[in-house]
């Protein structure tokens, strides 16, 4: 499986971080080429809870679901299925952000990895994966940076 990785400090406690991370309405804010982010059939956020990512251009969506939930602390979504291309290539994928809880602050590591359904579908999911994962991990963690900011900004 190919699995690709970024990490961030920031100087506020995990438990902010996480009620930030863990708003998904707000997602598209800081996910790239993310138009919108719902909850399935009225799922509150925890695990088994189906999410629906719709893209930049609305006709693409990808399903997600979410199998490990632990407060400020870890943050796992499998992947359930695409209308996107190469999306039948894709055996197994997850998204997991994991929070690390610090004297000065917190840490967040941001991890996507997946694996194709043969030997040259895992060639091609794990070539496209890592060719788009070096461009957008860190783009996500500086818009996720930002966002935070624009929030802990917002507070009284």
């Amino acid at each position: 499986m190919a699995s690709f990785f970024a990490s961030q400090a920031y100087d506020a406690p995990a438990a902010l971080i996480w009620s930030v991370l863990t708003d998904f309405p707000s997602w598209p804010k800081w996910f790239p080429n993310m138009e919108t982010l719902q909850l399935e059939d009225g799922h509150v956020p925890g695990p088994g809870a189906e999410l629906v990512a719709l893209a930049d251009h609305q006709s693409r969506w990808s399903k997600w679901r979410i199998v490990d939930w632990r407060d400020a602390e870890l943050l796992t979504c499998a992947f359930g299925g695409t209308n996107s291309p190469l999306g039948d290539q894709v055996q197994n994928a997850y998204l997991k952000f994991g929070l690390l809880d610090e004297p000065e602050g917190s840490t967040l590591d941001v991890e996507i990895g997946a694996e194709g359904s043969g030997v040259i579908s895992d060639f091609l999911v794990g070539t496209t994966l890592g060719l788009s994962a070096r461009r957008m991990l860190p783009k996500l963690v500086d818009a996720f940076t930002d966002h935070v900011i624009e929030r802990v900004s917002e507070m009284p």
